[in-house]
């Protein structure tokens, strides 16, 4: 039986490449999604986050995210074996190649301060989806971590509305309820959530309510389940936990509309048997052997694959 590719819409990597003692292509203790692993793992298609400290000022942010782009660029897409993927013919490069499809996502966007000027000139680089906060407020939104619980602020609809403009995905994981709520009712296309589960299995506040899950599906959205413990189940978690999440999406109607999104590089609490890249193989086959070819590679591939089809430009 031929391995089914893996598409990952989350990884952290890039921050961790400001440190110059750590290379992508190195097999770097600290690095869980490095080229090796990817290609252990046998991850098809990377999503790469551009993540810096919110409490650092806007300008020192965006210069730290500029320089996470030039590590993509130069240490990631540079390789013979990678592709950077800005477009839907870049996606069909990819795959005519047998090249792994990396692309580049904003996790947290008060770098750019508001301004739909900075936000197009990430866009010319490269960026394809943004997620407006990390956990605590911005220029843009509340992040689910702030107590205000405000939703999206005059600046915040002006990047969305670029975002849209822009065919930008937009990335919910990280965003208040209420931010949720404005997203929702100010657009009408398609949503995901990069790294997330589902609040009504284990009810941490990083978690999707099931409306909001349905009405991803509903959009022809994406959610992509996440392998950080604490969002996942109390105790030691396992994968069978991460199924939990998984087989409650399925029964909301998400059998096209659900992946995964790591979070390796990100992670503060590891689940046994999930904690890095090259842990996808035998994740892999343990989804077919649950969920039958079909829907397991739908899930583990299929369905990310779809949604970035309807999302990237031509």
């Amino acid at each position: 039986m031929n391995r089914i590719p893996v598409a990952d819409a989350h990884v952290d990597v890039l921050m961790k490449l400001l440190n110059p003692d750590i290379r992508f292509h190195s097999d770097h203790p600290e690095l869980a999604a490095n080229y090796a692993s990817l290609q252990q793992g046998g991850v098809a298609t990377q999503v790469f986050a551009l993540f810096v400290e919110p409490k650092w000022d806007p300008a020192t942010q965006l210069y730290a995210v500029l320089r996470e782009i030039d590590a993509f660029y130069e240490q990631i897409a540079s390789l013979a074996s990678i592709r950077a993927i800005r477009t839907r013919e870049d996606l069909r490069m990819a795959r005519q190649q047998q090249q792994l499809a990396a692309l580049l996502s904003l996790e947290g966007a008060g770098c750019l301060r508001g301004s739909v000027e900075v936000l197009r000139i990430l866009h010319h680089l490269g960026v394809r989806g943004v997620g407006l906060t990390w956990n605590d407020a911005n220029e843009l939104a509340d992040g689910c971590g702030e107590l205000r619980g405000g939703g999206l602020t005059r600046a915040g609809r002006d990047v969305l509305r670029e975002m849209q403009h822009l065919s930008m995905w937009i990335d919910l994981a990280h965003l208040h309820d209420a931010g949720v709520r404005d997203v929702l009712r100010l657009t009408d296309g398609p949503v995901m959530a990069s790294h997330a589960n589902a609040r009504a299995v284990h009810a941490h506040r990083r978690n999707l309510t099931d409306d909001t899950i349905r009405e991803i599906i509903r959009r022809q959205g994406w959610i992509g389940l996440t392998f950080e413990a604490r969002f996942v189940a109390e105790g030691q978690v396992r994968i069978d936990d991460v199924f939990r999440h998984l087989d409650h999406i399925l029964e909301l109607g998400g059998q096209h509309h659900v992946g995964f999104g790591s979070d390796f590089d990100g992670t503060s609490n590891d689940i046994v048997g999930l904690t890095a890249s090259r842990d996808y193989a035998p994740f892999a086959q343990q989804v077919l052997d649950r969920y039958g070819r079909e829907l397991g590679s739908a899930v583990l591939f299929g369905n990310f694959e779809a949604f970035l089809q309807r999302q990237l430009p031509p």
